[in-house]
């Protein structure tokens, strides 16, 4: 039996970015909630106390924000493109975010024909830049909190806190969709390997951009 036609979804710059982030994000969590609160103490052998979880804070921060400006540098067409993507809604857009309520709770429902990145994954491309955006602007005032007002210092920390929250919060939904929600394994997989899905898993879940990139290959 001929083995299924594979086709390329996440290039490797995409994938490098995505997980670069994942782990700093993680690491960035961790050594933050052992700084600010007790609970976390069991944390201090793994980072070296409080003040080791400091340091790897400081330096996981800079590789953080490093990572997407060493990908614009490298590659800018590629973020450019993105973005575009990102910011392209219509009414299938709309649709999609209307239907996907009923479709987490598993109601059977008509999702709405989706580009390479779907609408829910649309939202993720623009919240997650602006939250780190926040972070790292909001995170630079508490470093060199001397160098700036103190209204300003007073405020970097509540939004500080705030981001990280809310991107965590948004980080376990992402990872659920993105692992363990039906029909998204295929996706979730390609990120860990070589970037490929099912031509029929793509078509299905991502149609206008398989037909636009695919869809003259099938008919000649």
């Amino acid at each position: 039996m001929a083995e299924e036609k594979r086709v390329v979804k996440s290039s490797l710059g995409a994938r490098i970015t995505h997980w670069s982030h994942t782990i700093c994000w993680f690491i960035l969590l961790f050594s933050g909630l052992l700084m600010v609160t007790d609970w976390f103490s069991w944390l201090a052998p793994v980072f070296g106390g409080v003040n080791g979880a400091n340091l790897l804070h400081r330096i996981f921060a800079i590789v953080f924000a490093a990572v997407p400006l060493i990908g614009l540098i490298y590659n800018p067409r590629s973020f450019i493109n993105w973005m575009k993507e990102a910011l392209t809604w219509g009414k299938d857009e709309i649709k999609f975010m209307m239907m996907f309520p009923f479709d987490l709770i598993g109601i059977k429902v008509n999702m709405p024909p989706q580009d390479r990145i779907n609408a829910g994954q649309k939202f993720n491309s623009l919240f997650f830049p602006t939250i780190g955006l926040f972070i790292g602007l909001s995170g630079v005032v508490m470093w060199f909190a001397e160098s700036f007002p103190l209204w300003m210092v007073r405020i970097a920390y509540p939004i500080h806190d705030l981001c990280w929250i809310l991107g965590t919060m948004q980080l376990m939904f992402h990872m659920y969709l993105g692992s363990l929600h039906p029909g998204s394994g295929e996706s979730f997989w390609a990120m860990f390997g070589d970037g490929k899905v099912r031509a029929s898993w793509a078509k299905h879940h991502h149609t206008k951009w398989y037909e636009r990139v695919y869809g003259e290959e099938e008919e000649e």
